[in-house]
């Protein structure tokens, strides 16, 4: 695998409607896969396509991750915002955010209640420091509508990867690595790579894209919640015990034939798999599943620990799994 594939990724600013950057490090990477016709549909998405004799098949792995988006510029040029996406917002104070063109600015919040509880927190008492020193300098900076993110780190022990943007990056890296080593002489299907946009804020991208591939299988790649924290809700899944298959979500109930077959092509090319059930929280598979007059539909996820947070944490094994997985379920 090339690391620093995904490393780009992670700092490739992408929020949800600002995934262009992302999609020409994708571009890049997969252009000279053999036999791929590389387009975007109107909405955005970018597709791989693998002409095969098989069912259509579509992989999905949105580029976009959770942001924020300026609301407001006070007197004294400090910047109010919004959420793009699904934002845990204690997380956010003292953080660094980067905004477009680079524009980066500290979080804080208003203090002037010692009783401060963070369980209480609501992103209108939050507000960036940009450096400005007052709404004419910092309009100079950024306007209102500028989307930002935090500010890209990577991070790398043992086997484990700590960054930002993982959601779903990796899903992205999972879907470039792919696209990488499938052999189109093996393909099962008529295969479709989808990187979709827009899957923070509705699953809109993959909505649109699997209306116009109307796929007769579809499966999407993204993180999932990891269990293996202290204390946390109980989840079936740890880090580095392998890929997961997922059971259901908040927002669909996989397919069985796609479950099983995943199932059974883990077990039989004896590949490390977990099954995932979570209430909380769905991805692409839940647009795919519902497109037209359905779609059989499963979704192969990463476990990852503080999901929409600075420090999503994610074991490089279970990548591995996911990649093997994959593959071995495309080709013959």
């Amino acid at each position: 695998m090339n690391i620093n594939t995904l490393k780009s990724l992670i700092h490739t600013f992408g929020p949800s409607s600002k995934e262009d950057a992302v999609k020409k490090v994708i571009r890049q990477e997969i252009k000279k896969v053999n036999n791929v016709e590389i387009f975007e549909d109107k909405y955005g998405n970018l597709v791989a396509h693998i002409k095969g004799n098989g069912p259509k098949l579509m992989i999905a792995a949105h580029t976009d991750q959770i942001g924020v988006m300026v609301t407001n510029i006070d007197k004294n040029g400090f910047i109010r915002m919004g959420e793009v996406g699904g934002l845990r917002k204690s997380f956010l104070v003292g953080q660094k955010l980067v905004f477009e063109k680079g524009i980066e600015g500290f979080v804080y919040y208003e203090d002037k209640e010692s009783s401060w509880e963070f369980k209480d927190l609501k992103i209108e008492k939050l507000y960036v420091d940009v450096g400005a020193k007052n709404k004419k300098e910092a309009e100079k900076m950024l306007s209102i509508g500028t989307q930002g993110v935090y500010k890209p780190s990577f991070y790398t022990v043992n086997d484990r990867i700590i960054a930002p943007a993982l959601d779903d990056r990796i899903g992205c890296f999972i879907g470039i690595e792919v696209l990488n080593s499938v052999n189109p002489k093996k393909l099962n299907y008529d295969l479709y790579i989808v990187f979709t946009v827009q899957e923070e804020i509705g699953v809109k991208g993959a909505k649109v894209s699997s209306y116009e591939i109307t796929p007769d299988y579809g499966i999407a790649i993204d993180v999932t919640d990891s269990g293996d924290m202290p204390e946390t809700t109980p989840v079936a899944l740890n880090l580095g015990a392998g890929a997961a298959i997922k059971v259901m979500d908040r927002g669909m109930i996989a397919s069985k034939s796609v479950k099983e077959k995943l199932i059974n092509t883990a077990e039989k090319n004896k590949i490390d798999y977990q099954l995932e059930v979570i209430t909380a929280g769905t991805t692409d598979a839940y647009a795919i599943q519902i497109t037209k007059s359905g779609v059989e539909t499963g979704a192969i996820s990463i476990p990852t620990r503080y999901i929409h947070t600075p420090g999503e944490t994610i074991d490089i094994n279970d990548v591995k799994s996911a990649i093997k997985l994959l593959k071995k379920f495309i080709e013959k």
